[in-house]
C-alpha cells in the first residue's frame, strides 16, 4: 500500500504571484511504490511550484552516459557547489 504524505494546508491569495518565483525538487520514489506503479528502478519525481501551483513529472533513471556527465560536472565544480551550500544556496 502506498505511503501517505500529509501536507499542512494554508490559505493563499493570488495577489502575491510572481512569474519568476519557481522552485523545484527531485524526490526519490520508495521501492515499494516503484513496484506498485511498475516504474523503472531509480525513477524520481520532479515537483515544481510556480505561481502557487504544484506540477509533477515522473522522471526515468539517468542513462549511464548522463550519469557520467553529471558526475564529471559535479567533481569539476565541487568547491563551487560546497560554497553555495555553505552560503545557503
Amino acid at each position: 500500500m502506498p505511503e501517505l504524505l500529509e501536507i499542512e494546508q494554508t490559505e493563499t491569495t493570488n495577489e502575491f504571484k510572481d512569474e519568476n518565483n519557481i522552485a523545484s525538487w527531485l524526490i526519490e520514489i520508495p521501492e515499494n511504490v516503484i513496484e506498485d506503479l511498475n516504474l523503472q528502478k531509480g525513477s524520481r519525481i520532479a515537483l515544481t511550484v510556480k505561481n502557487g501551483e504544484v506540477y509533477g513529472d515522473i522522471l526515468p533513471p539517468l542513462s549511464e552516459k548522463m550519469r557520467a556527465v553529471s558526475n564529471h560536472i559535479l567533481e569539476k565544480n565541487r568547491k563551487f557547489y560546497e560554497e553555495l551550500k555553505r552560503l545557503g544556496d
